[in-house]
């Protein structure tokens, strides 16, 4: 009730306010107001209501009155308003099933009595729009009258038609006698003996409240007055010949007002309102202009009956006095419609008086007669003048004069054409309501329908903006989470690393200093050099000494206390308070960076070592928290992690991926942010990595497309479990899931800035994945994704926000180092300039064929596609090797399979005879480079040797089939149907693979010999290094650079397939080959998942670079620095003695361009000036060579000068003690073997020690360097 108040107080504070209210807020007034309990249970009797109720009742209709008030005043068409409000409220009721009445009883109550009120002091009735508005106000009030009594009145309403037939029958019988009574005011017995039916008929009608709607119909007369200048605020009543102006001027009036066009103008005074009301109105507005030229309006009439009908006497006095004033008004208008209608009235007049004449004793009769009297007065010009013929008979002498004259007024066919009007007025309102609610009806469903469409949409808009709220909190929530792991797993890496450089043999907390007995294991590093070489080792935290071991006699925990004990003295003594501090540090560290892997049940090692002997417990806890911790430890340049915040906004594209390397697959996802790429891991990957990987992820939800940030997933399992598998085989493998990450590394961020390429590869044979390469020493990336569409779209994105990067630096230098995605067009274009900078000699054969394999998508990473090398040399029995005799090499136009004549008819008889429909024919069933080949040459160097490991099913292979000797090798190569393979790039510069470094046990060969270090041939005199440099040396021998381009052909270039392929018996199992298959449109997944574990098991042919046939190299070229690469092409001429100082041996002789550098055995530096050809000048050496008339070395440039501090006594000089390297700013001699473990760096244009660096263990025996 209160919100009613205020919205009063509202409406009557600002007329705006109201007109606001009905374009924005009537509807849902009126749906609100329908819901209200005084509505629905609406009573128009007070008498049983409390005075809450009558409150909130007057303050409702209250709203209503106020409301429609101001438009039926004020408002051109306020009348539609009223009407739709009527509308609406009738379907309400009709649907609720309620009675209507008294509800719009009270509503046009109010409604007039307001209007009333208004026009106390000003006439409003007589202005425009508030006359058109009341005129169609009083419409719907005759309407409800006639829906209400209609039939019950002596007056042609909803039963028209039965009156109209009546009016026929009894015509004859009736029609002289009721004229007489009306003339001569006498009553027969016929009236007498119906007063007590009609009487109790109005007595016990219920249809018309007492109240209400007498009040009604009273503020009606007084509008009606008030319309035609008879107010109550009038002094004194119109006489008869007051008429006022004629319907045409009347009409002219108004249109003027208004300022309606002339045509509707015209319409409405010429013709009439018989024509305006019978014509069919194309708009709203039409029906206030119907009503418009009304003077007398129909609810007149029917209100003067019902007031004579049902009325006290005192009221009908009251309205036959306001009526009788009023009839010249009614009666102006001379038309056919408006004559037919008084004869109608006088008609129903004389009906009246003879149904209601006896009521209050007679009184009520001589009312009536007053008005049958005043209305043939007052329109005798409007009656006729003479009578239709009869054909009943009447006494005429028994008449008076006025009766005759009556009764020719009377006619019989204008009252039936009244009585029809009046019925078919009565259908048209009762048609048109009904259309209008039918209307209403359909257009509430229709918005009821859009109301619940859209209130469905918003409620779906709700939860998907609330999903996508909380989403973004967890996606939010699991960035943080992962940016703080990630933060742990870095904290947790420089704790480590400081640990073990405290701790070390040569830390200040060593308790085992060295020299020692420790035995410290290595594997390789991946850090490459410019020409793809891996040379580096790095120790092995975490060997596994039951390798040293067979596998019968493996040790228990006992058995190897020597080895735990040996780590225990190595930190054996370190003081008690500080091992509790490192302890807290690292357990603190592990335990929040693996706060997950603490909560699912795998508690951190650290935790869980636990030694029966207390003096050497924390020693090996320490010792081994180093071991679990630090397989995620590596020593890496990477860019540093920016906060949290910065990365989420940073984001540019993240992709599911899976992360390749060759001890793991790591599936996780890579985002590309705008500085650095970051990397996600979620889980191990076992087997090929094919689509069913992806497929499987896409299934379980792990990754979604476009996805910004990495989920939230704990320790997400890749498996597709199958539902009925009870509960424990998920946890079995959820926690093998957590086993397998808690050593790896997850987090992995790379700086965008240092890419130098990016390549698009193959990933069992498919381009799905690229190959990322840095410009520092951090190891390439290989990545594989879903399809080739997210490979290319993400390596595109890379090298884009790669080249932006250093584009924003805006350095000349970053500018010239933009770079493009390396695609199959791209490759193929490298690779053209490749071969010629190799034909010209600019390149060696070695960096050429790295290029090649590089550019033909071998890489380390993917042991299923390693680089592949040939086999060089063919001589591996001779005590020397010599490289003019063509016998020492191997034949390199041919394949490894058709060296051997004798084994090749196997291979061609093979070919001819196979014929299979689906397999095409081939040379040989195994291929020249596959993961197994690899990894049999590999066998002694970790990693490798434990996936070797496990790829044998946990064990070694047996002994004999294990790489025990060059020699046998090659010669089985040579010799069995099944070995074609070629060789690996660590045969040409890396001799620790050869060497047993690690002491595995490798096995025993039936012959009873244990496998250890590689047999070498004898030419190599037990040296690896030895066996290298002569390997090396072969590739670069004049014979294999004027044959390499065959072997090019055979496995880069046009004998790869096809017709060449075969007349060189190159054809390989066609499971090998680049789109032999589709396995993107294979449905079956057992079939595809074999074909890719064949792919992945059995060899893979390079991507083919070169369709034609590869030209052979140029010419050698004139040796440019003949005393550094060529010394034995320079013939000595004369030599001169030094006397700067006393005589002594030279230790090393080092050549840059233009200068010679000299250190004698008192380690006395000496810097010369190199003269050739080109200087023109002597000096103290002259030299005569075949290719240069003259060489020299010119005096000094510096003056001689000691170097070096204090050497070592064990140390022997040598040149291997001395290296120069050359930088674009100055130039430097490395030097070494002094005392104090350190080698030093000398500038060679002044002689003075730059730095001096002591990081080993021990005195440095030899340096070497690289420019």
């Amino acid at each position: 009730m209160k919100i009613i108040c205020d919205l009063l107080d509202l409406l009557d504070s600002n007329p705006l306010n109201i007109e606001t209210l009905m374009e924005y807020g009537w509807n849902a007034w009126l749906t609100a107001s329908v819901k209200l309990d005084v509505v629905r249970n609406y009573m128009s009797d007070s008498r049983h209501q409390g005075d809450y109720e009558i409150n909130e009742k007057n303050l409702v209709m209250r709203v209503f009155s106020v409301v429609l008030c101001h438009y039926i005043q004020f408002m051109k068409g306020g009348w539609q308003q009223l009407e739709e409000t009527v509308n609406f409220l009738l379907l309400h009721c009709e649907q609720v099933g309620i009675s209507f009445r008294c509800l719009l009883c009270d509503i046009y109550e109010n409604l007039l009595q307001r209007l009333v009120d208004l026009s106390a002091e000003e006439n409003i009735f007589s202005s425009q729009p508030c006359r058109d508005n009341t005129l169609y106000l009083l419409q719907l009030v005759d309407e409800m009258l006639i829906s209400a009594v209609g039939n019950k009145l002596p007056f042609p309403a909803n039963s028209s038609d039965s009156y109209l037939g009546s009016l026929e029958v009894e015509s004859q019988k009736e029609y002289d006698s009721l004229l007489h009574e009306v003339l001569q005011g006498e009553f027969d017995d016929k009236v007498s003996g119906n007063q007590e039916s009609y009487g109790q008929a109005v007595t016990s009608g219920e249809d018309i409240p007492t109240d209400n709607w007498w009040n009604l119909f009273d503020n009606i007369w007084v509008v009606i007055s008030e319309m035609n200048g008879m107010g109550p605020s009038k002094t004194g009543l119109r006489n008869s010949a007051s008429v006022g102006p004629s319907l045409g001027q009347r009409a002219r009036g108004l249109v003027e007002s208004l300022n309606i066009p002339a045509a509707e103008m015209a319409a409405v005074v010429s013709g009439g309102i018989g024509n305006a009301l019978s014509g069919k109105p194309n708009k709203n507005v039409d029906k206030a202009m119907a009503l418009r030229g009304e003077r007398c309006p129909r609810i007149v009439f029917r209100l003067l009956i019902l007031y004579l009908c049902r009325s006290s006497l005192e009221r009908a006095l009251r309205c036959v006095q306001q009526f009788t004033s009023l009839l010249p008004c009614f009666l102006a208008t001379d038309d056919e419609q408006s004559k037919s209608r008084l004869q109608l009235f006088i008609w129903s007049l004389l009906v009246v008086r003879s149904q209601y004449g006896m009521l209050d004793n007679g009184g009520r009769f001589h009312v009536i007669a007053h008005v049958i009297r005043e209305t043939i007065n007052s329109g005798k010009s409007m009656l006729a003048t003479s009578m239709v013929a009869r054909d009943d008979s009447f006494d005429s002498s028994s008449y008076s004069k006025e009766t005759g004259s009556i009764h020719n007024l009377i006619q019989k066919d204008r009252l039936l054409s009244a009585v029809s009007d009046e019925s078919k007025y009565v259908k048209t309102l009762e048609h048109d309501r009904s259309r209008q609610l039918q209307e209403l009806r359909a257009t509430m469903g229709e918005n009821s329908s859009l109301e619940i469409h859209n209130q469905t949409a918003f409620e779906d808009e709700i939860q998907s903006s609330l999903h996508t709220i909380l989403a973004s909190d967890v996606r939010r929530r699991a960035a943080f989470l992962l940016a703080q792991e990630e933060q742990q797993q870095n904290v947790a890496e420089k704790w480590m690393h400081m640990l073990r450089t405290l701790i070390d043999e040569r830390g200040p907390w060593s308790a085992n200093p060295f020299p020692n007995g420790s035995v410290i294991h290595w594997k390789l590093d991946k850090t490459e050099d410019t020409w793809r070489r891996r040379p580096k080792l790095r120790r092995n935290y975490h060997f596994d000494e039951k390798m040293c071991h067979p596998p019968s006699t493996c040790p228990s925990n006992e058995a190897s206390l020597p080895s735990s004990e040996s780590k225990s003295s190595f930190v054996g003594h370190i003081p008690e308070q500080m091992k509790q501090f490192l302890l807290q540090g690292v357990r603190r560290i592990t335990d929040e960076g693996s706060s997950e892997l603490v909560e699912s049940g795998a508690e951190p090692s650290v935790q869980s070592v636990i030694l029966e002997d207390p003096s050497d417990s924390h020693s090996v806890e320490v010792v081994k928290t180093i071991n679990d911790q630090m397989d995620i430890v590596q020593d890496r340049k990477e860019f540093s992690a920016p906060s949290p915040e910065t990365e989420i906004n940073e984001v540019v594209m993240s992709l599911p991926c899976v992360l390749v390397t060759p001890k793991r697959k790591l599936a996780g996802q890579l985002a590309v942010m705008k500085e650095v790429l970051h990397f996600f891991g979620e889980f191990m990957v076992e087997g090929t990595v094919g689509s069913s990987v992806f497929k499987n992820l896409n299934a379980s939800g792990h990754f979604e497309r476009g996805d910004l940030k990495p989920k939230s997933i704990k320790w997400s399992i890749p498996l597709d479990i199958n539902s009925e598998k009870g509960t424990s085989d998920n946890v079995e493998a959820e926690n093998l899931h957590k086993e397998q990450l808690k050593n790896v590394k997850r987090y992995r961020r790379w700086s965008i800035g240092k890419i130098k390429a990016v390549h698009w590869t193959r990933y069992l044979l498919r381009y799905t994945a690229i190959e990322i390469f840095f410009s520092d020493s951090i190891a390439p990336l290989f990545i594989n994704f879903a399809s080739q569409k997210d490979a290319k779209e993400i390596g595109t994105l890379i090298v884009s926000t790669r080249n932006e990067v250093l584009l924003r630096r805006g350095s000349s230098r970053d500018r010239n180092d933009l770079i493009s995605f390396v695609d199959r067009r791209v490759a193929l274009e490298m690779a053209e300039t490749a071969r010629e900078s190799w034909r010209r000699r600019d390149i060696t054969n070695f960096e050429y064929l790295m290029i090649l394999n590089t550019l033909a998508g071998r890489s380390y990473n993917d042991l299923t596609q390693y680089p592949v090398f040939p086999w060089i040399l063919a001589d591996y029995s001779s005590e020397f090797l010599d490289f003019n005799k063509s016998s020492t090499f191997r034949d390199l136009s041919k394949p490894v399979g058709a060296l051997d004549s004798k084994r090749f008819e196997v291979f061609e008889d093979r070919y001819r005879n196979f014929c299979d429909p689906d397999i095409p024919s081939f040379y040989y069933g195994s291929h020249y480079s596959s993961m197994g080949i690899v990894l049999y040459y590999l066998l002694r160097l970790e990693p490798f040797t434990s996936l070797h490991r496990n790829l044998q099913g946990g064990k070694f292979d047996h002994a004999d089939r294990l790489f025990q000797s060059i020699e046998s090798t090659y010669r089985n190569c040579l010799s069995n149907t099944s070995d074609v393979k070629e060789l690996i790039p660590e045969f040409y510069y890396m001799p620790e693979f050869l060497i047993n470094s690690n002491s595995y046990h490798l096995g025993v060969k039936q012959d009873g010999e244990p496998i250890n270090d590689v047999s070498l041939p004898p030419w190599a005199k037990g040296s690896p290094e030895l066996f290298v440099i002569k390997n090396r040396e072969a590739l670069e021998s004049e014979y294999v650079s004027s044959n390499l381009h065959h072997w090019i052909d055979l496995v880069f270039g046009y004998k790869q397939r096809g017709k060449p392929a075969v007349e060189a018996a190159n054809v390989f199992y066609y499971l090998t080959y680049e789109g032999a298959v589709d396995l993107d449109s294979m449905d079956d997944e057992l079939q595809k998942s074999a074909i890719e574990d064949q792919i992945a098991n059995f060899g893979q042919t390079p991507i083919q670079i070169f369709r034609k046939r590869h030209p052979r190299r140029g010419p050698p070229i004139p040796i440019a620095h003949p005393l550094y690469f060529a010394p034995a092409s320079i013939n000595l001429t004369s030599v001169l003695s030094c006397i700067s100082y006393p005589p002594s041996a030279v230790l090393y002789v080092g050549l840059l361009d233009s200068i010679i550098v000299i250190v004698n055995q008192g380690l006395t530096l000496s810097v010369k000036m190199w003269l050739t050809t080109q200087l023109q000048s002597g000096g103290n050496f002259t030299f005569s060579g075949s290719q240069d008339p003259f060489f020299g070395v010119g005096s000094d440039i510096i003056s001689p000068r000691k170097i070096g501090s204090p050497l070592a006594g064990n140390v022997e000089l040598g040149a291997q003690c001395f290296a120069i390297m050359q930088t674009p700013a100055e130039n430097f001699l490395i030097s070494c073997g002094n005392w104090e473990n350190s080698f030093q760096v000398i500038s060679l244009s002044d002689g003075r020690m730059v730095q001096s660096v002591r990081h080993h263990k021990d005195v440095v025996s030899c340096v070497a360097g690289i420019s």
